[in-house]
């Protein structure tokens, strides 16, 4: 089975400081609108004196848009990512619109201070990471290779036997070997140095370390950065290409 999503503590507190947000743009909608029996400072003012109610509308979908990407990054949705970075950033414009229109910083130094640690902790690489499609598992892999191998060893030991059909069938041709130029940091050169050490194939990758690899590179005097080409390989062997773009897009 592929590997599950897992909710990191980043992603925990992410959802947590979406929910806190949308709480304070609804606040700020009902300031705008005086509805509260208290202000701070000298109250919301927005740019225009005269668009208080536009200023309240925006908040109000602000902070509902909050609660709702705040859930989405509870049970790790895809879309709640690319809302999380988006959303901070037209929130802290519009919190500097309402600076212009006279509203005093200690009126927004909270929501500034929560949006800025939002839009922070969402560009971390590991919280794209997070929502990213998961990787195959290891043991799917693993497991597609030996069963393979063991039918090769059947053919061969067969064959050594002597086992021979009334008719006998074509042999079966060779498997074609892995095309490892697919992974990302492998050129041709690369392939034909890993090719004449014996490595042909994703499966052999995946079983392998960087530093492993390192040492066929620099016995063949080549140089690459090989850290994540088992991960590569992974789902290359796999036959997940768009997962395999989507992974190589983010290093």
């Amino acid at each position: 089975m592929a590997a599950k999503r897992e909710r990191t503590f980043i992603i925990t507190i992410l959802a947590i400081l979406a929910w806190i947000a949308g709480v304070l743009a609804l606040l700020d909608a009902a300031r705008y609108m005086g509805w509260l029996p208290f202000t701070l400072g000298n109250g919301m003012k927005f740019v225009i004196p005269d668009a208080q109610w536009f200023a309240a509308i925006m908040s109000a979908v602000v902070g509902f848009i909050y609660f709702l990407v705040g859930w989405w990054l509870w049970t790790l949705n895809p879309s709640g990512w690319l809302f999380i970075v988006v959303l901070p950033i037209i929130n802290i414009i519009f919190l500097f619109l309402a600076i212009l229109g006279k509203t005093t910083f200690s009126d927004v130094i909270v929501q500034l201070l929560v949006n800025a640690g939002i839009l922070l902790l969402a560009l971390l690489p590991s919280t794209k990471q997070a929502f990213l499609p998961p990787l195959p598992s290891k043991e799917q892999v693993n497991a597609a290779a030996a069963k393979a191998q063991a039918s090769a060893a059947q053919v061969k030991a067969g064959a050594a036997a002597g086992v021979a059909a009334a008719k006998p069938a074509a042999p079966a041709a060779p498997a074609a070997p892995s095309d490892l130029t697919k992974i990302e940091g492998i050129g041709p050169a690369t392939a034909d140095a890993l090719a004449a050490a014996g490595i042909t194939s994703y499966s052999q990758l995946v079983a392998m370390t960087p530093d492993q690899i390192k040492a066929v590179l620099s016995k063949a005097g080549l140089s690459g950065d090989p850290t994540t080409w088992p991960k590569q390989a992974q789902m290359a062997a796999a036959g997940q290409w768009d997962q395999l773009k989507k992974y190589q897009d983010t290093i």
